[in-house]
């Protein structure tokens, strides 16, 4: 990192603010500042996340940034890409933190001028909290991250960055952009949406008994409130995804409810030997993605 001397961060939130002080931890000793909405830079600011906000941008003056990390939600991350890369400068590495890629590297290939260069990003971690309040210097660490390679991408370049997420702890993955979007359709995405379906099941507004739903609710414990964690997420954050993403979320959830109507059928029919061939698959399934989750704790 001793090559970058000033790193912005745009959308200074749980993952901005925790890519912040991961590079602080790793020794970066240059200037960080932060834009993007009124109230998170100064937040950041007073917490010692990042060293300043950053007035160029709504000034009209070229930044002087080596690093620009976008963080904010998907479509302000378009935005930006769209209206401020005249005032980035040359020879600056822009990269992002979206969950969906193939809309954002589109809009960096299409907006960015010669001699600025992009490299889409997605960290795999984070919660259903939202806020620099939140940010840890510990979030990326042993997390996966993707990166992105498109055609006619910069080894040195791509090499640098992955260098840089490495410092924050995380376990870099090479990808491209729609085999990103596809596979955190069912990994990320898709588990989102089914738990805040599971989670509208006891609202007021869910068609049903009124009794029982309140019975329910005073008997749920840990096993729903684990289901449903995601549930609290904003929308404001998922819509973005959902459109960004749609085709393969469409996908995903097909295929779900598929699986869902063949344990319905299941049980209707006391084929409960299908439901025992389901928990045997998912036994086996959980098992294995415990071994690879555990791999990465795993000297290297």
């Amino acid at each position: 990192m001793n090559e970058l001397k000033q790193i912005c961060i745009v959308g200074c939130g749980l993952i901005g603010g925790s890519f912040a002080l991961a590079l602080r931890r790793a020794g970066f000793t240059g200037k960080i500042t932060a834009c993007g909405g009124a109230r998170s830079p100064k937040i950041a600011v007073e917490r010692g996340v990042v060293d300043a906000v950053e007035e160029g941008f709504d000034r009209g003056e070229m930044l002087e940034a080596d690093l620009i990390y976008l963080a904010a939600p998907i479509g302000g991350i378009i935005d930006f890409l769209r209206t401020r890369s005249s005032q980035i400068k040359k020879g600056a590495l822009v990269t992002d933190a979206g969950s969906t890629k193939v809309e954002i590297c589109r809009a960096a290939r299409e907006s960015l001028p010669g001699g600025i260069y992009f490299i889409g990003g997605h960290p795999m971690a984070g919660s259903e909290q939202a806020g620099v309040e939140y940010a840890r210097a510990d979030l990326f660490d042993r997390a996966s991250y993707a990166l992105m390679v498109e055609q006619g991408a910069d080894k040195a370049l791509l090499n640098r960055l992955k260098s840089i997420i490495e410092t924050t702890g995380a376990r870099v993955l090479l990808t491209e952009p729609e085999s990103h979007d596809a596979a955190v359709s069912l990994i990320s995405h898709l588990p989102q949406l089914v738990a805040s379906a599971l989670a509208s099941l006891l609202g007021s507004e869910h068609d049903g008994d009124v009794a029982e739903h309140e019975l329910a609710q005073r008997l749920a414990a840990n096993g729903w409130r684990d289901m449903t964690r995601l549930a609290g997420s904003s929308w404001g954050v998922w819509r973005d995804v959902c459109l960004t993403n749609q085709p393969n979320i469409a996908c995903a959830l097909g295929g779900l409810i598929a699986e869902l109507q063949s344990l319905k059928d299941a049980v209707d029919t006391k084929d409960f030997s299908r439901v025992r061939e389901l928990f045997t698959a998912a036994n086996l399934s959980v098992s294995e993605q415990r071994k690879i989750h555990y791999s990465r704790f795993e000297k290297v």
